[in-house]
């Protein structure tokens, strides 16, 4: 019986000592598996944050992109809004020159200073407009938003009209005939110029 309890015991502690020597490298290598995991989840969280991260400054890089878009529209409006109200200004020196001879005109003494200074009025107002469509040309709103389209659109009317209006007052001083100077009179006074902050916003 002792002896079967010393060959239980034996087998036991050899078992034993050979399980635990089966277990070390299993042990090692469960080891080196977390450490593994560990790191790959380190690894991952990185990426995470690096990918987190990419995404903020897409975001912010597309935000810049349209607050320049809508930077350089604004910028176009303000330039065209200038470049017409330019315009407005000129059209309106003009006619005031225009009014100093009107009564000369009324005359109707078909006097040669007279003529020569409704050419001159028709002169600048055509410098006039040929600076506004090289300084509206420049801008691409002008073909891109609506408003300016029709405040441009516009404009173009009342260089026709104004232009009509002059030319026909010439040539009705010019003829002496006092029905085309009143009637180009009456073209220049009835041109409605709309530069209302609401066109311009």
């Amino acid at each position: 019986m002792k002896k079967i309890i010393f060959l239980s015991f034996s087998t036991f502690i050899l078992l034993a000592g050979c399980g635990n020597q089966n277990l070390l490298p299993l042990e090692e290598q469960s080891t080196e598996l977390r450490d593994a995991n560990h790191e790959l989840k380190l690894e991952n969280q990185s990426i995470k944050n690096d990918i987190s991260a990419k995404e903020k400054q897409l975001t912010a890089l597309e935000k810049d992109t349209k607050d320049t878009k809508k930077a350089k529209q604004n910028h176009q409006l303000a330039k065209y809004y200038e470049v017409s109200s330019k315009y407005y200004g000129d059209v309106t020196d003009i006619i005031h020159a225009y009014q100093n001879l009107d009564k000369d005109v009324l005359k109707n003494k078909k006097k040669e200073k007279v003529i020569e200074q409704l050419e001159a009025v028709i002169d600048d107002h055509e410098l006039a407009v040929d600076r506004y469509e090289v300084d509206a040309g420049e801008l691409d709103v002008v073909k891109k938003d609506d408003e300016v389209k029709e405040q441009h659109k516009n404009v173009r009317e009342i260089q026709k009209n104004v232009t009509g209006a002059f030319k026909q007052i010439r040539k009705g001083y010019v003829k002496k005939d006092e029905k085309i100077i009143q009637q180009g009179r009456q073209s220049l006074t009835s041109i409605k110029v709309d530069t209302s902050d609401e066109n311009q916003q």
